[in-house]
């Protein structure tokens, strides 16, 4: 068996590598020296790679050169950049980072989001004076608040955690009804989004870009929200639909928005968003972290011996779901 990868494996993951294929030929290439890693790929079973967004037509190469691949992973925790007809021609699984890879990052990011508006942060860091008062809105907390997140899977579990700690109520939408975790009140179908969105003081979005998603979140579910409850953003911008978004921000549909992903990236400069104390734009920075890479092999790891015994993958991509 043949893995290639582009990232280098420490002495230690090798060993498990081995440990759980000896004959298990390793071959580490960058994509920078594009023939020879296309190359290196052709007798090649198992490929694990960076092949997210911003690596252009690179994923679809991949599919094509490796001709004898039964499973790709690749580091992007969504895949919808880069899904290609020429994958849905092959026999071949997809793994990404999506699940417990991310979650805490994103968990994280949406509690901060959250935090810098109810605490006033936003506005409180682009005065240039120490005032005491003088805010738009007047610092709160969000104990006793309902938080009613839109995607409740693995990132959404840990944002419920999160949450939970900080006294908050929580509901939660998924595509199919599921038993609720400890501290989560509910965890409904799509049916039960109306609900949600009536009675949630924050609406968390945490949803893959997928044909079913992709503008999904406008302005009927907009309007569904409380005047006074706020937006977080954490999933992917394209499910909201923007024009309605930046109505809604403008003309007080709700009271605000964290959003680290916008419905086109850039988001225009010219929109009154960057200006708004309400509003905070993070520029699809919550899934960064130093820790991220080595989390992400370590599932990689974990998920190889699974491939080895003949069980079934973990983030598995879904070629109907897209995701």
């Amino acid at each position: 068996m043949k893995l290639v990868t582009d990232s280098v494996i420490p002495e230690a993951y090798k060993a498990e590598f081995l440990a759980a294929k000896p004959d298990l030929e390793i071959v580490t290439q960058s994509p920078r020296e594009r023939e020879a890693f296309l190359e290196a790929l052709g007798d090649a079973e198992v490929v694990m790679g960076s092949f997210g967004g911003g690596s252009g037509d690179l994923f679809r190469q991949v599919v094509l050169a490796a001709r004898q691949a039964r499973w790709i992973h690749t580091s992007s925790a969504g895949v919808d950049e880069i899904l290609c007809p020429e994958f849905y021609e092959r026999d071949v699984m997809l793994t990404c980072a999506k699940g417990e890879s991310v979650a805490t990052l994103l968990a994280e990011h949406a509690m901060a989001l959250l935090l810098s508006l109810t605490r006033c942060i936003v506005e409180a860091a682009r005065k240039d004076r120490w005032e005491r008062g003088g805010f738009r809105g007047s610092p709160t907390e969000v104990r006793y608040m309902t938080l009613g997140i839109v995607g409740f899977g693995a990132v959404g579990r840990a944002l419920a955690e999160r949450a939970a700690a900080f006294g908050m109520r929580i509901l939660g939408v998924r595509s199919r009804p599921a038993e609720a975790p400890p501290g989560v009140e509910a965890v409904w179908g799509p049916e039960g989004l109306p609900e949600l969105l009536s009675r949630s003081d924050v609406v968390a979005l945490i949803l893959p870009n997928t044909p079913r998603t992709v503008g999904s979140f406008g302005a009927d579910e907009l309007r569904q929200m409380k005047r006074t409850a706020l937006l977080i953003n954490v999933g992917r911008g394209q499910v909201v639909d923007g024009q309605a978004l930046e109505q809604a921000l403008v003309e007080g549909w709700i009271a605000g928005a964290g959003l680290d992903v916008m419905p086109e990236e850039p988001w225009p400069a010219e929109s009154p968003l960057w200006r708004m104390d309400n509003v905070i734009i993070t520029s699809h920075i919550a899934g960064n972290s130093p820790h991220r890479a080595k989390r992400n092999l370590r599932a990689f790891v974990d998920n190889f011996i699974r491939y080895v015994r003949g069980e079934p993958l973990a983030s598995l991509v879904d070629r109907q779901e897209r995701y």
